[in-house]
């Protein structure tokens, strides 16, 4: 047992030292500001500052696990921005001379043991002479298992190519990227490419997930609305997804084309009609210009009158994602007139609004004021609600109708059929409900009146949507 004893001896003595090789005072961490204990990051952690580093009304905090924290420092208090994760704990920060900033990482590493039979880097010598042969391995051991693939965080990729809803970058399994991982899309605003100031600076357009992996490459699927350009930056990153169901980004740059026809049939009467409607326009950065036919509506029923709705304007609107709202003029028809007044039509103001995002959770009303034999009446309204189901799919609930001579409701499915929101998507509706179109009887001053009529029933609609 006396080899062992020395063994331990030298042991202790080399222990004391690497002990005395040990800079005698640490740096110690800054205290953690107020303000910083109750913040938590896109991946829910909590920061512990170990470093930080300031850069005109932007700081920097290393947080270790949580990686690099930014703060917008407003006049008010620091305000969180962002974090930044990479492949290690980040304990601090140094510059360069020519102004580059770099994170200082500490990293825990695992690498396969020596094999049976070689000799170690260092042992003791007692152990080493001690050490008994190493026993041969048995005939049906199993090979040692590949060393696992390398971490993403940190690695940069690019955009090989992209399509409506997906994009397809140059990391694969071998850079450990694995499916449901997120992949953070940016653009450099810098023309150093590889430096951690540029990763810090980095605009990023969208956060995607992967849907199918290949040794060198990743499909990542993007949100509705959502496109990147090829050869952007593509990273890892612990951040959500960007793409949503309620609020999916406003997309402009292209003409919308829409049509639906409501057919019905006439109750208790022999005969039927349609409401039909349609509108084009144009997107622009945050104006939209659109010209509308809601409704052309007509009944016609056995050995009576038929009744012919119209309502047409022009409008322009300031449009933005969660808000729209213009202003138009056009014509319309009159069918409820009032006594002593004959139906016929006028001039009509139209106002248009619409609260919530265009391709998500959304309410639009559109009304309209109509000046008739030189008075302004009520018009009419139409109110569209929006939900979003699931990926590409809509529930609809819509209703309408006034003076112009009609009215109705019905509730229905918007379907994306092809594209992902952008230019070259198309959209199908269908909807079931209820409509009646009228028009009020006609007397003169002597109170002769000629019959009113009313035609009303069930009905079905289709429609589809064109962006080009």
């Amino acid at each position: 047992m006396g080899w062992s004893f020395r063994a331990i001896a030298l042991f202790t003595a080399f222990a004391g030292g690497l002990s005395s090789m040990r800079p005698a005072h640490a740096e110690a961490p800054p205290p953690a500001p107020d303000w910083l204990p109750p913040k938590v990051n896109e991946s829910g952690q909590h920061c512990s500052p170990l470093a930080e580093h300031r850069q005109a009304n932007k700081l920097l905090i290393a947080c270790g696990a949580a990686g690099v924290w930014e703060f917008a420092l407003d006049d008010v208090a620091p305000r969180f921005v962002r974090s930044y994760a990479f492949a290690g704990d980040v304990v601090g920060f140094f510059s360069e001379s020519d102004g580059r900033l770099w994170v200082k990482l500490q990293v825990l590493e695992a690498r396969p043991f020596a094999a049976a039979g070689s000799q170690p880097a260092a042992v003791f010598p007692d152990v080493a002479a001690a050490t008994a042969p190493a026993t041969p391995p048995l005939p049906n051991t199993p090979p040692a298992a590949a060393a696992a693939p390398p971490s993403a965080r940190g690695q940069i990729g690019r955009v090989v190519s992209s399509t409506p809803g997906e994009a397809t970058i140059s990391l694969g399994a071998r850079d450990g990227i694995q499916r449901g991982d997120h992949i953070e899309f940016g653009l450099e605003s810098t023309d150093d490419q590889e430096s951690e100031e540029a990763a810090l600076s980095r605009e990023v357009i969208a956060v995607g997930y992967v849907v199918n992996v290949t040794a060198k490459s990743a499909r990542i699927r993007l949100g509705l609305n959502e496109s990147v350009p090829v050869a952007a930056v593509a990273t890892r990153t612990l951040g959500p997804v960007t793409g949503s169901l309620a609020a999916p980004p406003r997309v402009s740059g292209f003409w919308e084309l829409e049509l639906y026809a409501r057919p019905f049939v006439a109750m208790d009467e022999l005969g039927g009609g349609a409401l039909l409607s349609g509108n084009i326009g144009y997107r622009f950065n945050h104006l939209h210009l659109q010209a509308v036919l809601d409704p052309l509506g007509f009944a016609a029923v056995e050995n009576r009158h038929s009744v012919t709705v119209a309502n047409a304007s022009v409008i322009a609107s300031y449009d933005s994602q969660y808000i729209e709202m213009g202003l138009g003029l056009g014509a319309q028809t009159v069918n409820e007139s009032g006594f002593l007044l004959s139906p016929g039509s006028g001039l009509a103001v139209a106002q248009l609004i619409r609260l919530g995002a265009r391709d998500g959770l959304n309410l639009t009303a559109r009304t309209s004021v109509v000046l008739f034999h030189s008075q302004f009446q009520f018009g009419g309204m139409v109110v569209s609600g929006q939900i979003p189901v699931t990926r590409g799919y809509w529930l609809l609930l819509n209703g309408g109708g006034g003076n112009v001579g009609y009215g109705y409701g019905e509730a229905g499915l918007r379907v994306l059929l092809a594209g992902n929101g952008l230019a070259g998507s198309k959209f199908l509706t269908v909807t079931a409900g209820g409509v009646g179109v009228f028009r009020a009887a006609n007397c003169d001053e002597f109170f002769a009146c000629s019959d009113s009529a009313s035609y009303g029933g069930p009905m079905a609609g289709i429609g589809g949507e064109w962006r080009f």
